[in-house]
């Protein structure tokens, strides 16, 4: 499952100037240190970042924490956008 979040309006930066869709996938490969099974990587080859968030029961959950962190950075930057849930 993957979290897909698509911004409203173009996004200056090194692309062509288009409306930027980013894919944020839980990283279940990361080798880094986890206390006791807490946290989950989440990130987005396409946004460069990728940054931690709680485990939930399901990866929908898990992505909705991501999704909460999300806006909020959005919000604080002034940037509208939505989000959808999409099956891999």
């Amino acid at each position: 499952m993957q979290l897909v979040q698509v911004f409203e309006q173009p996004l200056s930066g090194y692309w062509d100037g288009q409306v930027k869709t980013f894919s944020w996938r839980i990283d279940r490969h990361y080798g880094g240190k986890d206390v006791k099974g807490f946290f989950v990587r989440v990130g987005s080859w396409s946004a460069n970042h990728w940054f931690n968030v709680a485990l939930g029961r399901t990866d929908k959950e898990t992505l909705s924490f991501a999704r909460r962190r999300l806006s909020s950075i959005a919000k604080k930057r002034g940037l509208s956008c939505t989000f959808s849930y999409q099956a891999d």
